[in-house]
Formats: C-alpha cells, structure tokens, sequence
C-alpha cells in the first residue's frame, strides 16, 4: 500500500487488488467457504496478514441480514468445562469471523428460556451452543426454534437427535480407567456423580459398573454417591468423600465426575492421612490444568472440550440449518501419580 494509504485500515478492496482477486473471492476466504482453491485461499490469506485487514463485522451484518454472533451459556459458579467451552467456542468464532456473546445461567435454577427472552434474544445471535444442563431446557429449544436460531447442543440427554449434538466417548475412557485400576489390584470402587440432570454423570457411573462386571467383578463392588453439594465442586468433592468412605470403609479407589471432584477427594485424604495412591487411588474426569499441578498429579480420563465447542462452531455456521446429525469426539486415559502411574 502507498504511504498515504498505511495511516487508514485496510479494505476488503485493498486485499482484493493486492491479492489480483475479487472481492467477493475475498469475501469467501474470510467466511471460510469451500469454493475456493488452496492456492487462492493462502494468496489471500497472505495479504490479509500483510495488511492488518479486519472485517466491519456491523457492516458485513446489515449487509447479510445476519449479525455474525453466537450465544452461549456459562455457569455462574467458577468451573473449568465451562470456561475451557468458552475458550473454544470463542476461538473457532474468531477464525470464521464471528463473535462470541457469553450469558450466565445459575446452576441451582438452570431454567433458561426466560433468561434467553431478557437477554440473549435481543442480541440476534445467529447460533446459540447448548451446554449441559441447558441441552436439556425443552422450553429453551423451543423459544429457540420459535425465533429461528439454530443451536447445537453438547451432550444431551432428551432427545438427542432433535438437533446437531456434540458428545465425548465418555464410556470409553471409562472403561479404559476401569481396566488400569483392577490391573493395579483394587476390587472395591467409589463413584461420586456429577449433577444429575447431566447425561455425562449417569453414563460414566454405569460404564464404570458395566467395566468392573466385564472385568470379573460385580455390581456390588461398586459405591455410587450423590454430590453433597457444598458451593464449589472441590469443597462438595471433599465433602462427600467423608460420606462415602463412612459408608463403605474398604473402597480402595475413588472415580469422580470431573476432576474438581477429584482434587477434593485429594483434599480429604491428605488432612485425614489416607496416602494416594498406596491407601486409596482416585481419578477424574476432563484432564484440566488443574489436574496435572495437583498432588499427587491427577489420573484422568481426556475429554477434548475446546475441540468439542469448535466443532459445534463449525456445525452451526457451516451445516445446513435442518442438520441432525451426532458429532462424536475421542477420549483417552491419562495416568498419573494418583493411581500409581508414573
């Protein structure tokens, strides 16, 4: 560009004459439309580093009848799924040119089709992403559909193909952790469940029971507990560990729903002199930061939250808007010290 023209923001028409395209093709590369030829798509791309250049998201939205946002729920309580969602869900909007609008919801009332016509409503996302439990909020879905939003839903419980829905192979990683645990000798497993309007939390306690059955063992040998909630999930971890091992004293390893479960299950063993893993091994759930500077470190099954959320980003700005489809994301078992892993 001329010196004159470096003191001004770059145009859509100044990337299209660098780059010897239209603008219109430039167009398509910002929005990530599949028409393009590689050679095209990284020439533009190029110059668009070059130059700075940056869509008029309020332009680009009158112009298209579209607002170029997506919605989204976090919970009003600090929680790493729900922040690592956002990470994700906030990076896939950024490299399709969108923005991403976060919304509160209180956990204790997750009832949110009210909360969504006082607030997110008026902000005409294009697309709103559905964490649990809201997946599950049929007067939500409902409104949604009303106004036209599309949505995708992560991990739903009711109706699952009632939409685009994002799912973890929870049972797989389960089943994974179940088998490390009997081959490093324990018999008598503890489960503390997560909320019981999320799908994930029956799933994982019954793929861990259906894993100690396939192993050899029965049923029985498994104590499941409700959360005792206590304001945050390590305090409610720690909490309920106390219950659980008073009601059945010769567990010998503890799987929790998440790993800020776990990290206070970590908590009530240290002051109560149980050693991990030689007096009880414990293990969660999502491989969080947390769980890797935790002591002992952290056994965990993997979940690919952020990846999860980019690719209900994707679905929602790229899928046919009558798209029912299931979107299925790998997990893995990640051993570490808490089970005696190295």
């Amino acid at each position: 560009m001329k010196n004159e023209d470096a003191r001004r923001a770059a145009t859509l028409a100044d990337v299209a004459e660098r780059a010897g395209v239209s603008a219109k093709t430039v167009s398509r590369v910002v929005n990530e439309h599949p028409s393009v030829r590689d050679t095209t798509r990284e020439r533009v791309k190029a110059v668009i580093a070059e130059t700075g250049f940056q869509l008029n998201l309020a332009a680009r939205s009158l112009a298209a009848s579209q607002s170029y946002l997506i919605g989204t729920f976090v919970a009003d309580t600090a929680s790493l799924y729900y922040s690592e969602l956002a990470r994700g869900a906030a990076r896939a909007c950024r490299a399709l040119g969108y923005h991403l609008v976060t919304e509160e919801f209180d956990q204790r009332n997750p009832v949110a089709a009210d909360h969504y016509e006082r607030t997110l409503r008026q902000t005409r996302c294009d697309g709103m992403i559905l964490p649990p439990p809201l997946c599950d909020d049929l007067a939500l879905l409902d409104a949604l559909e009303r106004d036209g939003v599309r949505y995708v839903r992560i991990s739903p419980m009711l109706d699952p193909d009632r939409s685009v829905a994002v799912f973890a192979h929870d049972a797989d990683g389960v089943s994974q952790l179940a088998r490390h645990l009997w081959e490093k000798g324990h018999r008598r497993f503890g489960v503390i469940n997560g909320p019981s309007n999320f799908a994930s939390s029956a799933t994982r306690r019954d793929a861990l029971i259906a894993a100690v059955c396939a192993l050899g063992g029965s049923a029985s040998d498994v104590t499941a507990s409700k959360m005792l909630w206590d304001g945050t999930f390590p305090a409610t971890g720690y909490r309920t560990t106390g219950q659980l091992l008073k009601d059945a004293p010769d567990i010998s390893a503890i799987f929790t729903f998440n790993d800020e479960l776990a990290l206070g299950v970590l908590g009530y063993a240290h002051e109560n002199g149980l050693r991990v893993p030689k007096d009880l091994a414990v293990a969660g759930f999502d491989d969080s930061d947390a769980s890797s500077f935790a002591w002992p470190s952290l056994t965990t099954v993997s979940q690919p939250v952020v990846d999860m959320a980019v690719r209900a980003v994707q679905a929602l700005v790229r899928d046919s808007p009558h798209a029912r489809r299931r979107i299925e994301c790998p997990v893995r078992l990640v051993i570490r010290a808490s089970t005696g892993g190295e």
